[in-house]
């Protein structure tokens, strides 16, 4: 798998998919705070994909950010992305 950085552009690039901060917006179907970070909740069906995409997104805003764990969902059909990028870095987007 390719990875390639640009720190001007804070972009990141995986196999030939460029994402950036603002496309974190467009994983998941629902997202709140928790102890002051974001918690990202997506559809089992899609889950998959979208976790490679967010970790790849939270680079975009700086090595320390990642997925710090992930469980089932309220609803049988969500698992649930816990993260330790801040709430309000999110949406400030």
């Amino acid at each position: 798998m390719q990875k390639v950085i640009n720190n001007n552009l804070k972009k990141v690039s995986v196999m030939n998919l460029i994402v950036g901060k603002e496309d974190i917006k467009k994983i998941g179907h629902t997202t709140y705070e928790e102890d002051g970070n974001t918690v990202i909740v997506c559809s089992i069906d899609t889950a998959n994909i979208e976790e490679i995409l967010l970790r790849s997104i939270l680079k975009c805003f700086g090595d320390e950010y990642e997925i710090i764990s992930s469980k089932d969902g309220y609803e049988d059909d969500d698992i649930l992305f816990f993260t330790n990028l801040p709430f309000e870095t999110y949406m400030s987007l």
